[in-house]
């Protein structure tokens, strides 16, 4: 328990470039997964030990699954002249498979979360996200259990649907929750400059110049990449609505992420302070 009786909330992450291969149709990395639900476990076990408690909200990437279908149907604009509403069945299929695909992954790892579907919770307007209903979060996080987010697609009242990526969701739900720290996991060692280093910190002094150079994913992503990410950590760090973000590889050893989750380091790159 911390200080003052409150418990540590989280919110990881795992990206879609970790958890899939974004260049290939609906193929998930499972191993990538199974370690991640290792190292969270890790962590909460030796949390316990030591008298700490911490609510952790798990998040994972649309990846190669729903990211293929919605560049496909530009299912962000919503009904298609063409398509009309088949987006919304490919989309919301293609991720209820994947979401059960990482909660085996999990399991496997001796994890095991309850995933949450944001499209029966969310509704948005004219691109925006206007409504997600946080309390099925806050109710898992109070008995304790770790509740299962991802970005979706979500009914919109002018555009009939479009997609609410798992940073808008963020957004939401830290309006209410507060995150005191944030981990988000990639395929690479944090956000990398033009020369291929990882950037181990993002203050406000940077930020300009390290979204100069951000671009968009090269493979199909329908909600920014690397600079959304970038851009909606640092407005929730500055605006006190995070007490801290980081962005960390994923890649081989993952004892970073226990360290993150630990909050006793986890390298990669520092959003925001």
């Amino acid at each position: 328990m911390e200080a003052g009786g409150r418990s540590v909330k989280l919110f990881v992450k795992l990206g879609g470039s970790f958890i899939t291969d974004k260049s290939a149709p609906e193929t998930m990395h499972p191993r990538n997964v199974v370690l991640a639900a290792q190292a969270v476990r890790a962590a909460l076990e030796e949390a316990r030990t030591q008298g700490k408690r911490i609510s952790l909200v798990l998040s994972h990437g649309a990846g190669s699954f729903g990211h293929i279908h919605a560049k496909r149907f530009e299912a962000v604009k919503g009904v298609h002249a063409q398509y009309g509403w088949e987006a919304f069945y490919r989309i919301r299929d293609s991720m209820a498979r994947m979401s059960l695909l990482f909660i085996r992954s999990c399991n496997e790892g001796g994890l095991f979360p309850v995933a949450l579907q944001p499209s029966a919770i969310a509704a948005a307007d004219d691109g925006n996200l206007s409504r997600f209903d946080v309390r099925p979060v806050k109710s898992l996080l109070g008995f304790g259990q770790i509740p299962v987010i991802h970005g979706d697609i979500v009914p919109d009242e002018r555009r009939g649907f479009t997609i609410a990526s798992t940073e808008s969701l963020l957004k939401a739900m830290a309006q209410e929750l507060r995150f005191d720290r944030i981990i988000m996991v990639s395929d690479t060692d944090g956000v990398l400059d033009n020369d291929g280093s990882t950037i181990p910190w993002i203050d406000p002094r940077a930020i300009s110049q390290v979204l100069s150079f951000l671009r968009g994913s090269k493979s199909p992503d329908v909600t920014g990449g690397m600079r959304k990410k970038v851009e909606c950590l640092y407005d929730l760090v500055s605006s006190g609505k995070a007490g801290s973000a980081r962005i960390i590889g994923g890649i081989g050893d993952l004892s970073n992420l226990k360290a993150a989750i630990l909050g006793t380091g986890g390298g990669g790159t520092i959003v925001g302070g």
